[in-house]
């Protein structure tokens, strides 16, 4: 989600937390940015993650994707009870869902799934891609290189665990500063425009075709060379490569794969399902939000934190808060403060006040952890705008109604 976008949400996001269940069922109009085009799925990869073809990209990224790979259940999987008998939405819940795009959605209360949404032909052991709520595994999968390492680890700047980034302003940076969006780099997110960092780095990482004129390409050979934003560490810029840089010092850290750590800590949170990971033909993970997950594995990273003590990570998130005196935090709360009413942000995790915390995705992914009530709620969906304004106001608006009627 970036600066620019969150910028122009927070007016929708308002609006959208006063809207009636009425108000949000009625036939959308013809002029409405929200609908999906009357226009079928053409025969190209272009535009991928938007109207039709984001249901398509979500659901079967290992048929769409250039390159990729999979991942294994844990050896010891570690399911949700569920609950002898559900808690049915209403029919207006169901039809604010069904117009929100919304491919699945589960609550977990003191550890049971008692609430779930599939659409037609969607089921809770099938993949989808969780975007950046991604980011916030690929913290998690560095949690015990975090915990290990300590302040004076995650002080050293990224160039002293990747030699490559020596001589680059993205070197500079420090591990915690990747970790907490503070690089000083630009980068610029539209799925609906091709020349945005975020698609430009499509092609390298293993999303979409390699551009024939430069062939395989790892995320050193351009990705970290963009202009430079501001001084690192005084500065707030959603950035992809910040979390690939740091998914690569933590591998350094480890003397492991990249892989290696994602599948330990997938068998540490009990994974279900066989997952999908895009990835490039160096094998460098898509580690900002290349991860197809099922809901239920999805929900999992939401009762790892809840249950957890003793983590530093853990401790971090949970108790994060921004202050408005820091040149850094001052710009996170300018953007996000308002429109989600987030206070701080850590490891890749929104904090939402006392107890609250979010991983948030495009096209309409969440991940929402309350703490004081022993409750996470996973929504998955496919937004016609992959950072649709007005989708994204509705789906805070239905994630807050739902956690408030717990």
């Amino acid at each position: 989600m970036s600066n620019a976008m969150a910028s122009t949400l927070i007016t929708f996001a308002l609006l959208a937390v006063a809207t009636t269940g009425s108000m949000a069922t009625e036939p959308i109009a013809d002029d409405d940015p929200g609908k999906r085009s009357n226009v079928y799925i053409d025969d190209t990869a272009e535009l991928s993650q938007s109207g039709w073809k984001a249901m398509i990209s979500n659901a079967f990224p290992h048929k769409v994707q250039a390159s990729g790979r999979w991942f294994d259940p844990a050896p010891i999987p570690r399911p949700f009870a569920v609950a002898d008998e559900m808690k049915l939405f209403s029919d207006e819940m169901r039809a604010r869902l069904r117009d929100n795009s919304t491919d699945g959605l589960i609550v977990i209360k003191d550890g049971v799934i008692v609430q779930q949404y599939f659409r037609f032909g969607f089921e809770i052991d099938d993949i989808h891609q969780i975007h950046s709520t991604g980011k916030a595994f690929t913290s998690f999968a560095l949690q015990p290189i975090y915990d290990r390492i300590g302040p004076d680890g995650l002080s050293l700047p990224l160039k002293h665990y990747l030699p490559k980034l020596d001589g680059k302003h993205f070197g500079e940076a420090t591990l915690a500063q990747a970790l907490d969006m503070q690089v000083g780099m630009e980068w610029t997110e539209n799925y609906e425009d091709p020349n945005s960092a975020t698609m430009l780095s499509g092609p390298v990482g293993g999303w979409d075709p390699l551009d024939p004129e430069k062939g395989p390409e790892s995320w050193y050979e351009r990705m970290f060379d963009f202009p430079k934003y501001g001084e690192h560490g005084k500065t707030w810029m959603y950035n992809n490569a910040s979390v690939v840089a740091a998914s690569f010092a933590g591998a350094a850290i480890a003397n492991r794969t990249f892989s290696d750590l994602v599948q330990a800590s997938y068998d540490a949170l009990g994974f279900e399902d066989r997952s999908w990971y895009t990835a490039n033909l160096f094998n460098e993970l898509s580690a900002e939000g290349g991860q197809a997950l099922s809901i239920r594995d999805h929900a999992k990273l939401g009762r790892f934190m809840l249950e957890t003590t003793g983590s530093a990570y853990v401790k971090d998130v949970w108790n994060v808060v921004a202050d408005r005196n820091d040149p850094a935090d001052a710009e996170f709360l300018a953007t996000y403060g308002e429109y989600f009413g987030s206070d701080g942000y850590k490891n890749y995790w929104y904090s939402l006040g006392p107890d609250k915390i979010l991983a948030l995705g495009s096209s309409g992914l969440f991940l929402y952890v309350d703490r004081a009530n022993n409750l996470v709620i996973s929504k998955f969906s496919s937004y016609v705008q992959g950072q649709g304004a007005e989708e994204f106001a509705e789906g805070f608006a239905i994630i807050k109604e739902i956690a408030n009627s717990f």
